[in-house]
């Protein structure tokens, strides 16, 4: 083990952890990443660091501005006790604002979890925790514009359970999906959600504009998923939540707890 002014510079107990979380999540920019650790900026670099130097994590620069994601090689998913293929193979251009979502997500559940949620009655599945489980895969159909029948699998971008209630997630973010193919995706919601032998109490979806909030809402109703079944939230609330238990964690721990870098 090699060591710089006397700080060890391999992963840690922490370090893994933080390894852990972000496969199951899939990548993260730092930033979810550190406050759903705990972690100051320059403890989260230093923890991020040394899984880089260890090949358990790489960076995947985004546009400028914008950061890294890091992402589990497929050693630091074997070490992290899962199999090498839950290590994505690429993040391309067109799925860094969904990963990056979706870790501000995740990160958002696990802290309300903590803060807000009683854990015992709770609990939350990643994007890859939902891609394992066939509970959440449901099929959904519609006729496109030629009023030919489409039928395709469909999974939620994660999940919570509340009070022993379901509750799929969704990541609206893109302003072009189709709207008959979102009607078909909110028809299944309306037959999964809200009866007495349903699987799902209702469905979350998080958005980003104020137009697919709109075009959401009203074909839903179309769809017939009633409004006590829907929950329309918006991304950049998601976040302020997520720093908000993230205070409160720091606020409410005792000094012992506040780890220092290992």
């Amino acid at each position: 083990m090699r060591a710089v002014s006397g700080v060890c510079v391999a992963p840690g107990p922490r370090s893994l952890e933080a390894l852990a979380w972000l496969v199951r999540v899939g990548g993260a920019p730092q930033e979810p990443l550190r406050l759903a650790m705990g972690w100051s900026e320059m403890l989260a670099y230093d923890h991020v660091r040394r899984l880089v130097g260890a090949g358990l994590v790489r960076r995947v620069p985004m546009t400028r501005g914008d950061g890294s994601l890091i992402i589990a090689t497929p050693a630091g998913a074997t070490i992290a006790g899962y199999q090498a293929n839950r290590a994505p193979r690429s993040v391309g251009r067109l799925t860094w604002a969904q990963t990056c979502a979706r870790a501000w997500v995740c990160a958002w559940l696990d802290l309300r979890m903590q803060t807000r949620w009683a854990p015992t009655d709770t609990a939350w599945w990643s994007p890859g925790d939902v891609a394992d489980d066939e509970c959440w895969h449901y099929e959904v159909r519609y006729k496109d514009r030629r009023h030919g029948k489409v039928s395709f699998m469909h999974r939620p971008d994660a999940a919570v359970r509340i009070a022993e209630q379901l509750i799929p997630i969704e990541i609206e973010h893109d302003r072009s999906k189709a709207r008959r193919r979102l009607l078909g995706i909110l028809e299944m919601y309306a037959e999964l959600c809200g009866g007495d032998d349903a699987p799902f109490w209702g469905v979350i979806y998080i958005t980003g504009h104020d137009d697919v909030d709109y075009k959401l809402r009203g074909l839903a109703e179309d769809a017939g998923l009633e409004d006590r079944a829907l929950s329309v939230r918006r991304f950049e609330d998601i976040v302020e939540q997520t720093y908000s238990a993230a205070r409160d964690l720091v606020t409410n721990c005792r000094p012992a707890d506040r780890e220092a870098a290992r």
